[in-house]
């Protein structure tokens, strides 16, 4: 092997540092030793214990209670800069906010052995605390960290996140998409709209999937018997009530800590109800499992009882929470993107005529889902609390402190995206000399399913139900939507602000 000669060395010395000084890396100092303090950074004024939360109050405040995050954090950039620190309200975790995906990478990769994404304090207590006996140390993918945490997702990972596994679902979640195409027609109002009831709907149907998949039954929430008193009903409500609560306590003041306020009393109650509702289906399974015997082919198997022979406890959890997160956030997903299709005709026209060809693999249908989500993330931003000290940009951020990722808005930038405002599916399918490719911006500014080993276990599924509804509606339906833009609504996760003005009409 030849050696490289000393000319060589130095000119490729050179290329590196032409490449860093390009970037803006050696601008900086990475010495602790020689860092800035993190009081230093840049970012929003602060008061004790109440941290920044003047900022957000009604009239006086800069954003206002009801601000949308993206358009808060874009302010922030605008007057900070790359890096904005953001004290924690009312005691909490100091934030760091990071606006180059260089410095994200480098501070998540680093972190990536063992992540830590704190859960709400709320549903920590919940399943910690009030019900420590009956949650036995096995806190979920929601709540758990470090060893907990990785033990229990080693042991779900195989049953949720291998390709060829989830797909064993496709028949019957065809079966599903069928019956809410069929239900639409039913109940649509004047024959074509859908105002008030289709998040409920759509709710119902995200359900019934879901359940589908991780209970191996179907729940019957697209019959018309469907009362509030039935169990399914319940836990939509809950998953819903839940969400708001959870906000409520969480980003505004509230002494739950210090005794019961009738708010925290009300979540804690909610999350009892939807942990009692979904044991009685998860019971339900098992009985099922049971009768059925031993001799069931893999492939036939639902995702409990793939677990079930694996952990008991953690089979339970898991199932539990695919029937509490794996509801709004597709239905929010499909939401969006038949907004997208709605008011891009020749796009969603587009997509027809592949639902509808020979074409198997239906890439223009993946490209549509992936341009949604780049645009209207259901999670605005990414999370990591970091346990070491980090230098970024000359700053010292300190252990504790919550480095936040705000994909949807650095997705929405004209720098990693041109046109980030235009719905235009093709960008991912263009080609590297065309502009508009997306590998053309930095892998992590677009992390809708979040980041390394703690992104979206759920992904898998939840794609599959969405591309399969999807083929189902636009077969079916020409989608067009009548009135002023749908409004995005941030409390936790996104949401979307009635009425929906939808209006389907028969496809020709």
């Amino acid at each position: 092997m030849r050696h490289k000669t000393l000319s060589e060395c130095f000119s490729l010395c050179a290329t590196k540092s032409q490449y860093f000084l390009r970037n803006g890396a050696c601008k900086y100092s990475t010495s602790l030793q020689d860092a800035k303090p993190y009081k230093s950074i840049p970012g929003l004024s602060s008061l004790p214990y109440l941290g920044p939360f003047h900022h957000f109050l009604p009239v006086v405040g800069q954003f206002g209670p009801n601000v949308n995050f993206s358009e808060m954090v874009g302010a922030l950039h605008k007057k900070h800069g790359p890096v904005v620190k953001m004290n924690g309200l009312f005691a909490r975790a100091n934030m760091v906010i990071l606006f180059e995906p260089d410095d994200i990478d480098q501070v998540y990769r680093s972190l990536e052995a063992n992540p830590l994404r704190p859960g709400f304090d709320t549903m920590v207590y919940f399943r910690e605390v009030l019900k420590k006996d009956t949650f036995d140390g096995v806190y979920g993918l929601t709540t758990a960290q470090g060893p907990k945490w990785r033990d229990f997702r080693t042991k779900v990972n195989p049953a949720l996140l291998k390709l060829k596994l989830v797909r064993v679902y496709t028949s019957a979640l065809e079966e599903i998409a069928q019956d809410f195409v069929e239900r639409l027609k039913r109940i649509k109002e004047d024959k074509t709209y859908m105002t008030n009831k289709f998040d409920y709907e759509l709710t119902k149907w995200s359900l019934e999937s879901v359940a589908l998949v991780g209970l191996g039954a179907r729940l019957g929430c697209l019959t018309d018997e469907l009362t509030p008193e039935h169990p399914a009903s319940k836990l939509m409500k809950c998953a819903k009530d839940m969400m708001l609560l959870s906000f409520k306590l969480e980003f505004f003041p509230n002494p739950w800590k210090y005794f019961a306020t009738p708010t925290f009393k009300k979540l804690m109650n909610t999350l009892d109800t939807q942990w009692n509702v979904s044991t009685l289906y998860i019971e339900m399974a098992r009985k099922r499992i049971a009768e059925r015997g031993h001799d069931v082919p893999e492939e036939d198997k639902s995702i409990i009882e793939k677990l079930l022979a694996i952990d008991e406890r953690v089979a339970i959890m898991m199932a539990n929470e695919m029937l509490l997160a794996g509801i709004d956030t597709v239905a929010f997903t499909v939401t969006s993107l038949l907004y997208h299709l709605a008011i891009n005709p020749e796009k969603q026209e587009k997509l027809r005529q592949e639902i509808r060809s020979d074409d198997l693999h239906k890439r223009y249908l993946r490209a549509c889902l992936k341009e949604t989500q780049r645009i209207w993330h259901v999670i605005p931003s990414n999370l990591r609390r970091s346990d070491r000290d980090h230098v970024v940009r000359g700053y010292h951020i300190p252990p504790g402190v919550d480095v936040i990722a705000p994909n949807e808005y650095l997705s929405n930038l004209e720098k990693y995206y041109p046109r980030p405002k235009e719905f235009i599916p093709e960008r991912w399918l263009a080609d590297k000399t065309d502009p508009l490719y997306y590998g053309n911006a930095h892998p992590m500014v677009t992390l809708p399913f979040g980041f390394g080993i703690r992104s979206c276990i759920g992904r898998r599924i939840a794609e599959l139900e969405i591309e399969i509804l999807m083929k189902k509606l636009i077969d079916e339906f020409k989608v067009t939507w009548e009135g002023p833009p749908i409004k995005l609504v941030n409390k936790l996760m996104n949401s979307f602000e009635k009425p929906y003005n939808f209006r389907f009409e028969t496809a020709k």
